[in-house]
């Protein structure tokens, strides 16, 4: 019979490399049977991983929105971004809203507390009525004035908006508008 440069016979090794690589496949099979248990791993709060499936795998940029968009599917027990029509995404480190025009049936999106400086993907959200963006890094709202559905609107806290350009939404909102802090008589 054969040996190895050790003097063990090679029948033997393979014997010992064959039990091995059984006990790894066993430790493997084991750790993937625990995957099957219906947990949902999250980080700050917000689901990123849901072995049921039920994340919502979208293009939008920023993961922090998509970990939020993933956190409000699973808590509404909505299966698809279609039928999402509130959006609380408050204190989610946000910074971009590309593609957030995808969800066409927003009706309230809460971003307070971000660090949100761009508003121009919101101006495609043609049933949204509702919009916080207070303490963000906003300057310019333009596309806000474009949204014809909008009805109430939170400004507070983003100084940086010149108070010429609150005008409009002050007329068109009266009190359901909260202009920033800057711009308040």
């Amino acid at each position: 019979m054969p040996t190895s440069s050790l003097g063990e016979p090679i029948k033997k090794q393979l014997l010992h490399g064959l039990a091995g690589l059984a006990s790894k496949a066993f430790t493997f099979a084991l750790m993937l049977s625990a995957c099957s248990s219906p947990y949902t791993v999250s980080i700050n709060n917000t689901a990123v991983f849901d072995p049921q499936d039920r994340l919502y795998t979208g293009e939008v940029r920023s993961a922090d929105l998509q970990g939020c968009i993933n956190f409000a599917l699973r808590q509404q027990k909505i299966e698809s971004e279609d039928q999402l029509q509130v959006l609380a995404c408050a204190n989610s480190e946000v910074t971009d809203l590309a593609n957030i025009s995808r969800l066409q049936n927003l009706r309230f999106i809460d971003l307070g507390k971000n660090r949100i400086s761009n508003l121009t993907p919101l101006e495609r959200l043609d049933r949204l009525s509702g919009l916080n963006l207070s303490d963000n890094l906003i300057e310019d709202i333009s596309p806000l004035l474009r949204i014809q559905t909008l009805r109430s609107l939170n400004l507070a806290g983003n100084n940086s908006i010149p108070c010429r350009d609150v005008a409009e939404l002050t007329r068109r909102m009266g009190a359901n508008f909260t202009a920033p802090n800057a711009c308040k008589p």
